[in-house]
């Protein structure tokens, strides 16, 4: 039966109909229907592009209990972000899949924000419509877990921000990214990746949230002018200036690194496509033919396989993720080569990297970083 639902679906789909439990009426009429069979108004903002969208397609819009909750108590609707502008920009819908629960009048009772598995759908819808909204959802969960957790506070961040509620959300990134790894060393990546992006979409339409990456991006600048070059530290000054959209200053804090300098390294490793667009090839590879720098993460490659069990439903994503990382610190070392006409030094790393992943996309990769690089007899050469 559910294969049935979900071929129905994607067929109806396919043809732009409307598919149960979605009807094909204006946001203007459906606010009418609703109004008038005492129902609320739920949009599906989607894009073609996005899978947690088609994932929401194919497994919760298909699901019988999902559906019969819709057809009672809702006029539900499934409109493509890219096309509904106006309607879009008036929710202020920046992710997707955003789906919006609405009285008849418009206004606005919850939004749900990415995939939803059915039995969450139902839960999350049920608890928005008793007055549990996603933000009082968050709170809960923060004092579930204690008001210490960075994670659940970085949550509350984010759902206070698709409310609109901009100050409340940048008081709880901020206090994340001062305190949440003092309370959870493991939040440190998490730190200065996805809290930095939230800052930073943020920051597009609340100019204080871009103020407090500023005045921290120049502490930490100001310290490294002042001879500090502990790797924390650099590692976030080079991470802000990339929020802040002004990555080329990574290159000037190398630069006033001394050499040997482990943070020196970091910023090799993480930034390396910076020093490639500089054409800074000589410092990228710091005397070196590239193949030490693939052998390590060869080694990271099969010690994370190791490490996951084969059983594991995350095992063909994580050998997926590994092996692309793999190949890419490969190809950095090759158009650093390719660029220095180190022609032979290139060839040879360029076996080790198809004797790994021979793959056409490799391939492809490998091609396109001799042609960056200027040097069209290496690129002919790993296509063959």
């Amino acid at each position: 039966m559910k294969t049935l639902l979900t071929a129905a679906w994607l067929a109806a789909a396919a043809t732009g109909f409307c598919a149960a439990p979605f009807c094909d009426l204006s946001f203007e009429a459906a606010s009418s229907e609703a109004a008038r069979a005492g129902k609320i108004v739920l949009i599906d903002f989607y894009t073609t592009s996005s899978d947690p969208c088609k994932r929401l397609d194919q497994n919760t819009w298909t699901d019988a209990e999902v559906i019969q909750l819709l057809q009672k108590q809702t006029v539900a609707l499934r409109l493509e972000a890219d096309k509904e502008t106006a309607l879009a920009k008036r929710y202020k819908i920046d992710a997707y899949p955003t789906v919006l629960l609405l009285k008849p009048d418009g206004t606005e009772i919850d939004r749900l924000v990415g995939y939803l598995e059915p039995g969450m759908f139902v839960a999350d819808f049920h608890a928005a419509l008793e007055g549990k909204d996603s933000v009082s959802r968050a709170r809960d969960a923060v004092m579930a877990a204690g008001t210490n957790d960075p994670g659940a506070r970085m949550e509350l961040g984010v759902a206070l921000a698709r409310k609109g509620q901009d100050a409340e959300a940048l008081a709880e990134y901020l206090w994340c990214f001062d305190h949440g790894a003092e309370a959870n060393p493991g939040f440190v990546r998490v730190r200065l990746s996805f809290l930095l992006a939230h800052i930073k979409n943020l920051a597009d339409r609340y100019p204080p949230a871009g103020k407090t990456l500023e005045d921290r991006r120049d502490a930490d600048q100001a310290k490294a002018a002042a001879g500090a070059t502990n790797v924390p530290m650099i590692l976030e000054l080079v991470s802000l200036n990339n929020a802040l959209g002004q990555k080329e200053k990574n290159l000037a804090v190398f630069d006033r690194l001394p050499a040997g300098c482990q943070a020196r390294d970091t910023i090799l490793v993480l930034f390396a496509d910076q020093f490639l667009e500089a054409r800074r090839y000589t410092d990228l590879l710091q005397g070196t033919d590239g193949t030490a720098a693939f052998n390590t993460a060869l080694d990271r490659y099969n010690k994370m396989l190791d490490s996951t069990a084969r059983d594991s439903p995350m095992r063909d994503q994580v050998e997926t993720t590994m092996r692309q990382m793999t190949v890419a610190v490969g190809a950095h070392g090759f158009e650093a080569l390719a660029g220095l006409k180190r022609n032979q030094d290139a060839r040879n790393l360029a076996g080790q990297i198809l004797k790994f992943d021979s793959s056409p996309a490799t391939r492809a990769t490998l091609a396109e970083a001799a042609k960056r690089a200027g040097n069209a007899g290496l690129a002919e050469f790993v296509k063959q």
